[in-house]
């Protein structure tokens, strides 16, 4: 069977493969799946899918190009008369056309949700590209096949799952289980990617290929309502591996002042740096080594990264440096999470937590302190499975 269509085909069979790939999708994914038979009424929908508890009547539209100019006013039309013909099961209104982009792709779904939020949405393309917003739709969500095929041939489970922005949506989830003072994030419970993705502040795509990737390798519990992580044991063993590794840091002193300390609290006053490691988990309430100066973390150790601090150059050989500056590999994760004890910008405490057990100076004590005191509740009394 063909992957592609070339846009000179006609309507008739442009909407017949689109709907072919939907009606396919959703059997895939143990839907029923039945042809609306023709009726009293001029329009029909074209597709009526059922799951369990929930329906959908599918009105489907097919362009001759994917773009979003073209796909909204299809996905619109295709909205007016659904809305005449779905009786006892709610609407859904998919467009296709042979090559749809992801972001034009999120921008429909967004208008979507903004101008009919009643009404179920997706868009696909004849490459394999899948995106669905609606109560037990996201998990028919594909990315398309030469996207997926790159994919694969990387390998990644640990590149993927524990990149800047996952780890991030990672404390998102995780956030009701901590205290609010020791992780800055949105506390709530979220039923789908998509509103994952608008809590944590990321792109719908982010959050679908995130969600996809933690249901793909079983950390999701398949029949709760909301997104809820299970195996927890062996998903921090792996997250906690995946910060073993090599960070760039550099010994520095303060040119000016006694000590640097009121340096220092103007360096991570300004929002730009942030405690880490060890200092970070003593102004958290959870130290436990002393006498290791200060880390603090920067977006970049690059030249132009230290500019911003003029009183701030290397440590001597012999000289014991004022602070530690770390470049903040994972800055998205670090910023978005931090939290202000004393009025000081410092990494919350998963961070603290992964840091430290990286850490050859007394790292494995600080991370069993944190899991002890804390985190042992969050992996265990909440795992469910």
């Amino acid at each position: 069977m063909k992957n592609l269509v070339p846009v000179t085909t006609d309507a008739s069979q442009r909407h017949s493969r689109a709907e072919e790939l939907v009606a396919r999708a959703f059997k895939n994914a143990g839907w029923r799946v039945s042809r609306q038979p023709a009726g009293k009424k001029r329009h029909r929908a074209d597709l009526l899918v059922r799951k369990k508890d929930a329906s959908y009547v599918v009105e489907i539209k097919a362009g001759v190009e994917g773009r979003s100019d073209r796909l909204i006013p299809l996905w619109s039309q295709g909205c007016l008369q659904a809305s005449q013909v779905a009786q006892n099961h709610p609407p859904l209104v998919v467009v296709a056309a042979p090559k749809v982009a992801p972001r034009v792709a999120q921008h429909i779904l967004q208008f979507a949700r903004e101008y009919a939020p009643d009404v179920a949405a997706g868009v696909v393309d004849f490459s394999g590209l899948r995106m669905f917003h609606g109560t037990q739709l996201e998990a028919l969500n594909a990315e398309a096949s030469s996207h997926s095929a790159s994919a694969r041939s990387v390998a990644p489970e640990h590149i993927h799952l524990f990149s800047d922005l996952n780890q991030w949506m990672l404390k998102v989830l995780l956030a009701p289980e901590v205290p609010d003072n020791l992780l800055s994030a949105p506390r709530g419970q979220y039923h789908n990617a998509s509103q994952l993705a608008r809590a944590a502040n990321v792109s719908v795509m982010s959050a679908y290929r995130f969600v996809q990737q933690l249901r793909r390798e079983g950390y999701l519990h398949e029949s709760a309502p909301y997104l809820v992580l299970v195996r927890r044991e062996e998903l921090f063993r792996r997250w906690q591996a995946s910060a073993l590794r090599s960070t760039q840091e550099l010994s520095m002193r303060f040119l000016l002042g006694n000590g640097g300390s009121q340096a220092l609290r103007e360096m991570l006053d300004g929002g730009r740096a942030y405690f880490g490691l060890f200092a970070a988990a003593e102004a958290l309430g959870f130290g436990h080594v002393r006498g290791v100066p200060p880390h603090v973390y920067i977006r970049s150790l690059r030249p132009s990264g230290l500019a911003a601090w003029k009183n701030l150059v290397p440590a001597k050989t012999a000289e014991k440096p004022a602070l530690i500056v770390r470049q903040a590999d994972v800055s998205q994760s670090i910023s978005r999470g931090a939290v202000r004890p004393n009025g000081l910008a410092t990494t919350d405490i998963l961070q603290v937590w992964l840091d430290v057990s990286a850490h050859p100076s007394r790292g494995h004590e600080q991370a069993q302190l944190i899991r002890r005191r804390l985190l042992d509740v969050v992996i265990k009394g909440s795992a469910r499975g």
